[in-house]
């Protein structure tokens, strides 16, 4: 295995400077305040940041290092399932590439970056390098041994630290883990993600259903019977997966109050006359 060789996807193959053919320059990136098809763009420059964050607290386990040092060990595993939540397949909406590797005092380092697309532009992206290393040889029952997994666990670690520059598990980076009430908010938050009733095409029909039952209120106690009909209890629920839609059913409500008072009052006034 040499320096150059690197991770690529499926029908891909490394190519060195001098073999690398011409490309056509990339398309330029569509600004935030230059409207595409009519359609606002996203200039929220942590929006992927904020949709990884958040670890689920079954993904981690803790962890102590020779010298009392104690961390937050997450699961890989858990890592590329939520990058493919946001950006698809691996090797298709994002993947990895080995830089650089060698050996140095019995462990093998690795240099790795990891690209993606992203979600708004479609622009291939890369994150920063960063190198994992793990130990070749171990001690068990009092014995060196090599360890034939060392090469991908190296990866693993610098994969892991590319995807922290994303956002992804940062709560855990930030100390936020060490909070014992902002673990309870991860646990509710993860329970309630994994809830079907609460998929993103679950709340947007809850939602459509809330509209056609607002049409149809004639006044504030039929406005007050919708709400107690299980949909305060919804949205309590929601809030806790997506803020925007539970704030959106929200103002459903208040919007409907103010079109029903705003009719009263012109009623009062049209009999007053």
């Amino acid at each position: 295995m040499s320096k150059t060789d690197t991770v690529v996807a499926e029908n891909q193959t490394a190519e060195t400077p001098a073999q690398k053919p011409a490309q056509k320059p990339a398309a330029p990136r569509v600004e935030a305040s230059e409207p595409r098809n009519g359609e606002p763009q996203r200039i929220d420059s942590l929006f992927i940041w904020n949709r990884l964050k958040r670890t689920d607290p079954k993904a981690t386990k803790p962890f102590t290092r020779p010298g009392g040092f104690r961390g937050t060990q997450i699961d890989p595993t858990w890592r590329l399932q939520m990058m493919t939540e946001l950006f698809g397949p691996v090797g298709k909406g994002w993947g990895y590439e080995q830089m650089d590797w060698t050996i140095a005092e019995r462990m093998i380092f690795i240099c790795a970056r990891v690209w993606y697309v992203d979600p708004e532009t479609k622009e291939k992206c890369f994150t920063g390098p960063q190198w994992g290393g793990t130990e070749m040889v171990r001690r068990r029952n009092g014995m060196e041994v090599p360890d034939d997994e060392c090469f991908k666990m190296s990866m693993t670690d610098a994969v892991g630290k590319c995807l922290l520059q994303l956002g992804l598990a940062a709560d855990v980076y930030l100390g936020q883990f060490d909070d014992s009430k902002y673990r309870e908010e991860s646990e509710a938050f993860y329970a309630a993600k994994s809830n079907p009733d609460l998929q993103p095409a679950a709340i947007e029909g809850f939602e459509e259903e809330v509209k056609r039952r607002l049409n149809a209120c004639l006044d504030l106690d039929d406005l007050e019977e919708v709400w107690r009909a299980g949909v305060g209890s919804r949205l309590r629920e929601i809030g806790g997966v997506d803020r925007a839609a539970q704030h959106r059913i929200t103002g459903l409500f208040a919007q409907k109050k103010a079109e029903i008072l705003k009719r009263e009052e012109d009623d009062g006034q049209e009999e007053a006359a």
